[in-house]
């Protein structure tokens, strides 16, 4: 094994045989079968190579991890779905906590909760609800680990209805930078509960969500599709359906290449709950202009919504992204969207945004660690290809339509959309505000920044007497 040190010395040999001896769970080096196969993560443009992987069996295992990194001082990752942006969930020469194998779920009818472990994905978790006729609020991409959406925000259908995961998360058991398990909740360690509701994997590693359930059943689904020479009828729609839309309504916009080689502007909704006036809710969104060159509708399987963006987001494409808010969609903006969408230098490319609003706005924004209650949408751009030697060409194209975004956003960004952007763009997630508790809890939780493999909130420094 390779495991290395922060200063770059090997672990010895006798630590890592000890380690093995108080784990359930699998401890894989470089040269133990499976190792080739657990390192790789779903963001193909990340290839690191860890020293080594605890794939852990139970909470005690994630107990002995934390204290054995923090012992030796050797660099810390955690992976639950592997799906995040920036490749945090793994780290060359340093220790995975992988999680992928901690699958356990109940539904609690009486309380109307789901206990959830960490390893889980959005498909389990939807899966396992939904047959009890109730959801929370999760992201769009089903293979997605319910572990860094939930701490980082999670935005996705139900959101505007129900309001973000962490709106919902009732409670979470969470293992400390010094070993120690803390229950975080509105009555146990108000603190903690308020950092990690968006704070992102900074104050330690969650063994357990506990999330409020909905009602849900089947919902309505389809695209409105129009031709991108129609785009300022329908800047000029969205925003003014944007005002009104019910809660349940969920709305992403994305672009397309038509048949005849023009581009088409697809508006995707889901009502989350169907009622008397779906229809005329789908007809409007079909009447900002000239007719749409397609309209669909049709009767979908909440978890089947989940999935619909699945076949986009394959495992171990090479990805790169912008992420941004914005305040509401004006003619300008979509047309700088559209322009970039027709630069993209790969046919693997997306770009869209999503509204938000509803009972997200709702809460107030110092409730948790997630600040950005009142953007109207969250833009994504979103570069995909499949070889290396396609990088520059796809992530300049980004950056270059990142850029020229930057006069129509509000400043935000979705703290799960970040890339290694530095300390700037993390502030901008949230604000000098929420930042400065975040720092100072930092430092009350994880004074000497042993999670700091993600987007890095660094502890406060004690005041100078």
């Amino acid at each position: 094994m390779t495991l290395k040190n922060r200063s770059g010395q090997p672990v010895p040999q006798g630590e890592l045989d000890a380690l093995r001896t108080v784990v359930r769970g699998d401890v894989l080096g470089q040269e133990d079968e499976g190792y080739a196969e657990a390192r790789l993560v779903w963001n193909g443009y990340f290839n690191r190579s860890p020293g080594l992987i605890v794939r852990c069996a139970g909470a005690a295992d994630v107990v002995e991890a934390v204290r054995f990194a923090t012992r030796h001082d050797v660099l810390l990752a955690i992976r639950s779905g592997g799906h995040s942006y920036p490749g945090h969930s793994t780290i060359d020469d340093g220790l995975v906590v992988d999680l992928t194998r901690m699958k356990g779920i109940r539904v609690d009818l009486q309380r109307g909760v789901a206990i959830a472990e960490p390893g889980l994905l959005l498909a389990d978790l939807d899966d396992e609800t939904y047959r009890f006729g109730l959801a929370v609020t999760g992201g769009q991409i089903s293979h997605t680990g319910i572990a860094g959406l939930t701490l980082g925000g999670g935005i996705g259908w139900l959101c505007r209805s129900q309001g973000l995961t962490v709106d919902n998360l009732v409670a979470a058991d969470v293992v400390l930078a010094n070993g120690e398990v803390r229950r975080a909740s509105a009555d146990d360690d108000a603190d903690l509960y308020w950092a990690i509701r968006g704070g992102g994997g900074n104050f330690g590693v969650v063994t357990s969500f506990e999330y409020k359930l909905h009602p849900q059943g089947a919902c309505r689904t389809g695209v409105v599709v129009y031709r991108g020479a129609d785009h300022h009828r329908v800047a000029e729609g969205l925003s003014a359906f944007a005002r009104t839309a019910p809660d349940r309504l969920g709305l992403a916009v994305g672009f397309l290449d038509l048949e005849d080689g023009e581009t088409g502007i697809a508006i995707r909704y889901v009502d989350t709950a169907p009622a008397d006036d779906t229809d005329t809710l789908i007809d409007a969104l079909a009447g900002f202009g000239p007719e749409p060159v397609m309209r669909t509708t049709e009767t979908m399987d909440y978890p089947k919504v989940q999935q619909l963006a699945d076949a986009d987001m394959v495992h171990h494409r090479r990805y790169y992204t912008r992420s941004f808010m914005i305040p509401t969609v004006t003619d300008e903006a979509l047309v700088t969207l559209l322009e970039g969408f027709r630069e993209r230098r790969s046919p693997l490319t997306q770009v869209g945004f999503m509204l938000l609003g509803g009972q997200v706005a709702r809460v107030a924004p110092e409730a948790t660690a997630f600040p950005h209650r009142q953007d109207g949408f969250l833009v994504t751009l979103l570069g995909g290809w499949t070889h290396e030697d396609d990088d520059a060409a796809n992530t300049t194209w980004c950056r270059e339509v990142y850029d020229r975004m930057q006069r129509f956003t509000s400043g935000g960004v979705y703290v799960n959309e970040l890339l290694d952007e530095g300390d700037r763009r993390i502030l901008s997630a949230y604000g000098p505000a929420h930042y400065e508790r975040l720092s100072q809890l930092k430092a009350k939780y994880d004074p000497h920044n042993v999670f700091r493999v993600n987007q890095n909130i660094k502890p406060a420094q004690p005041a100078r007497p």
